[in-house]
Parts: structure tokens; sequence; C-alpha cells
């Protein structure tokens, strides 16, 4: 079985155009929550891909400066 992210430090993250609310500042945070069935979510670290996968509507990620922190339910890319 894969070894799964959920904690990763990040130079780039890429949002899918229109599949993502946000960001909204929650003290020194910020928040991201997908809008629709396979919202796309892609992180690099110093050009290297550490996560590129979907998530189904309603999955909030938490940005704490460099550091991405992923819920669970991330499906393969579509």
């Amino acid at each position: 079985m894969a070894e799964i992210v959920r904690v990763a430090a990040f130079t780039t993250v890429e949002f899918e155009d229109g599949d993502w609310d946000g960001p909204h500042a929650e003290d020194d945070l910020l928040t991201y929550k997908s809008k629709t069935a396979t919202a796309s979510l892609k992180v690099t670290l110093n050009g290297t891909v550490v996560f590129d996968k979907d998530y189904p509507r309603g999955k909030k990620i938490t940005i704490d400066g460099n550091v991405i922190h992923l819920p669970e339910g991330a499906g393969p890319e579509v």
C-alpha cells in the first residue's frame, strides 16, 4: 500500500480553476474548501511533485506558512 501524504512542506500549491473556495483566513492560517466532486490539487517542493490528487466536494485543506495539511479522502488525479 502506498504512503499517503497528509502534511508536507511546499514551494508551490496549484489549485484547478473553479475547484476550490478560498483562501479564507483563520488566525495565521489559510484554508480552502473543495467545491467540486474532483477538486484537483498539486503540491511541489523544490520542483518535485509531492502530491497530485483530487478531492471530493467539501474537503478542507489548511496552509500554515510553507506547510500544507491535507485531509483524508484524496483520490487519483482525474
